[in-house]
């Protein structure tokens, strides 16, 4: 079984604030609160990508810190319009656990596209995690989705 765990970036400053639109102290402590969250349960991935993006990069930093993992990369395909087939073709030839760090519309696009489906599945909200797992047939189910507000409360 392959995980594939998909997150929206933490809540971000307006462009009019922020034109680099880094985390606001909201959507650091919500990635946070993820972030140790995932580690307690066990997650484990040797590898966090992400679209490059500032609010996305940050995002990224929290998670891995947190999970104890070394390798963060920038990956092309992963902005809120590019095309999801990139990465849904991607994921199916992966071989391990991987993290995802993105943005809407790319993600719910994406997960649609993972899950055959011509709907929106899973209404992303900021620092949230979406996990699939990819069965031996290699067809993907949602296994779990967790937000920043089940945790807090």
């Amino acid at each position: 079984m392959v995980h594939v765990y998909l997150i929206q970036h933490g809540k971000a400053y307006p462009k009019e604030i922020d034109p680099d639109r880094k985390l606001t102290e909201e959507g650091i402590h919500e990635t946070e609160l993820i972030a140790k969250h995932l580690s307690k349960v066990g997650v484990r991935v040797k590898r966090v990508v992400h679209s490059g993006k500032l609010r996305a990069s940050m995002t990224a930093e929290i998670l891995a810190k947190n999970l104890g993992v070394e390798k963060i990369e920038s990956e092309d395909g992963l902005n809120p319009l590019d095309d999801p087939s990139t990465w849904r073709d991607k994921l199916i030839k992966i071989d391990e656990d991987i993290m995802v760090v993105g943005h809407l519309p790319h993600l719910s696009k994406l997960v649609s596209q993972l899950l055959n489906v011509d709907t929106e599945v899973v209404k992303f909200k900021y620092s949230g995690v979406l996990c699939l797992e990819r069965g031996e047939d290699l067809k993907w189910v949602i296994k779990w989705y967790i937000t920043p507000d089940v945790i807090t409360k």
